[in-house]
């Protein structure tokens, strides 16, 4: 299933990454049927951002490291919790790769942009009364850089690879990662309020429908 040693990583047979992408797919049905305590409504807003960040990192590729993925990872988990936050890396990994092309890497992508969304389910982004905060985006564009960067640099590893070699293989990437951070900062600045409003798009309807349900309930 997997056979030498390539520039990600070990080359995944056809068969494995069929089973590894079909895996993950049912992982992202299952995260997505599966109830949460949390009581907005997020379908449609999560597949809408399923479909921008994977069409943005699609037409974004010829720029190093530069992609909205992170920060939008970022948004979902903070605002619709770890669960849909693994769930919406799951499904943009799966469908960006599609045209960008899957391999061993595919696996390391999205543990780390959902490690980057559980995280952000702790570490929120967004006030108590659920409203979105740039500073804390911000400041997410930083931390989530680290994070998702040495769990993808894992990919390249193999038997044969020394504690120094990956060090120096970190210390090489270094310019790559700023080059992800100063995009975080421009995708946050620039489209983070925008981003947020796909994201509550069904809010107001959702609390009419719920003014009304209660005041039927009172007659």
């Amino acid at each position: 299933m997997l056979s030498a040693i390539g520039t990600h990583g070990p080359t995944v047979s056809p068969v494995a990454m069929m089973l590894l992408n079909a895996t993950f797919f049912f992982v992202a049905v299952w995260l997505l049927v599966k109830p949460q305590y949390k009581a907005e409504t997020w379908l449609w807003p999560l597949f809408i951002f399923v479909g921008i960040a994977a069409g943005a990192r699609i037409a974004m590729s010829f720029i190093p490291n530069v992609m909205p993925v992170t920060i939008m990872a970022v948004m979902v988990g903070s605002k619709f919790g770890a669960q849909r936050g693994i769930a919406f890396a799951i499904l943009v990994t799966l469908a960006s790769n599609a045209i960008l092309g899957h391999g061993w890497w595919s696996l390391f992508q999205i543990i780390g942009w959902a490690s980057v969304a559980v995280v952000a389910s702790m570490v929120r982004v967004h006030d108590a009364e659920g409203r979105l905060s740039l500073n804390q985006l911000a400041f997410a564009s930083l931390w989530s850089v680290p994070i998702f960067s040495i769990i993808v640099s894992f990919s390249i590893i193999d038997s044969g690879m020394s504690l120094i070699e990956f060090g120096l293989y970190l210390a090489n990437g270094l310019l790559y990662d700023m080059l992800h951070f100063l995009g975080n900062i421009f995708f946050a600045m620039w489209f983070g309020q925008w981003f947020e409003r796909l994201l509550m798009m069904n809010q107001v309807q959702h609390r009419l429908v719920q003014q009304e349900n209660e005041h039927v309930s009172t007659f």
